[in-house]
């Protein structure tokens, strides 16, 4: 396991992004305000990998999603693992909303903040992923 200073990595995010809203702050914008993918990034990725690879990796992402930010506010560690592996992953697939979300998560971990409202939102944001996904399997 490994052990991070997160000291150092918040004072260069802090130097890097000084005017930047706080975590609760940017949780309190509606959830509905943002697409819950970029359809042009799923169009890009289906044509580079095929539809039923694209459908596989959506499937796994919703299985990862369901086991994801389901902890207690007060266990940090695991939410703010969560939120960086949903991060990536959601990020990576388009699912842009989710992603957003939980790196408002991660951040507000990194800096102690209040998590309600950040996972209140991220809660939200995976429900309307494992939806869209859900549609995007019947659809064929």
């Amino acid at each position: 396991m490994w052990i991070i200073d997160f000291e150092p990595l918040q004072a260069a995010v802090d130097m890097t992004m000084p005017d930047r809203p706080s975590s609760e702050e940017v949780s309190l914008q509606a959830v509905e305000d943002h697409p819950i993918y970029d359809s042009d990034t799923l169009a890009e990725l289906e044509v580079m990998f095929g539809r039923s690879h694209l459908m596989d990796l959506l499937s796994r992402l919703k299985v990862e999603i369901g086991s994801r930010l389901n902890g207690s506010a007060s266990d940090r560690a695991t939410l703010g693992h969560d939120a960086h592996t949903l991060l990536s992953v959601s990020g990576s697939l388009g699912f842009t909303d989710l992603s957003r979300r939980c790196f408002e998560i991660e951040r507000a971990c990194l800096r102690g903040e209040d998590l309600a409202a950040p996972l209140h939102a991220a809660r939200m944001a995976a429900a309307g992923a494992i939806r869209a996904i859900t549609d995007l399997e019947t659809q064929g």
